[in-house]
């Protein structure tokens, strides 16, 4: 398409164009810009119009993707930093301490498998599963007086367990260091 044809059809639809950009855009300072740029790329890409008859059509949508394109462009851009309290804390717990809760779980099994049955029993019932007294007591077959007591020992036993044990784990690193 030569220039002068391309001139011929650009004239009776320019002034639409440039209404949908200044609607569009608002500014009128951008609405000139926008319409310079839509101008150069119609002229650039004027051979690939197939039907001339479809030119108010196609250079509406020249007109409509840069009016997209400065949209996309201007966006604005608020940087997290400019909100000093702004921190979403992580709900889950973090790998590391995850591991330290499936160690301190497994040594805590580790010392109650050393303790006599009984003992172990009253943890269990006590501590664990969060039973009452005479819950516990009916359990183990004994009397309250003899449950307190027994469940008493038990965690003075398992104390020990711990504290002994803990400190082994802890000499060879010591040693290493």
């Amino acid at each position: 398409m030569s220039g002068e044809k391309f001139e011929a059809l650009l004239a009776p639809n320019l002034r639409f164009v440039r209404r949908l950009v200044q609607t569009r855009l608002g500014a009128f300072g951008d609405a000139d810009d926008a319409m310079q740029e839509i101008l150069l790329r119609a002229f650039t890409h004027r051979d690939q119009l197939r039907d001339q008859a479809k030119f108010k059509t196609w250079l509406w949508s020249i007109a409509l993707n840069e009016i997209r394109l400065r949209f996309r462009r201007d966006r604005g851009v608020v940087s997290l930093d400019e909100f000093p309290g702004f921190e979403i804390p992580d709900a889950a717990i973090s790998p590391v301490a995850r591991l330290e809760r499936i160690e301190i779980r497994d040594f805590l099994c580790a010392c109650m498998a050393k303790l006599p049955a009984r003992d172990q029993a009253a943890i269990r019932l006590r501590d664990l599963e969060g039973r009452s007294l005479r819950e516990t007591a009916a359990a183990l077959h004994s009397s309250l007086s003899a449950t307190k007591s027994a469940h008493f020992r038990a965690r003075k036993r398992l104390g020990h367990l711990i504290r002994t044990n803990s400190r082994r784990a802890v000499r060879p690193a010591r040693a290493a260091a």
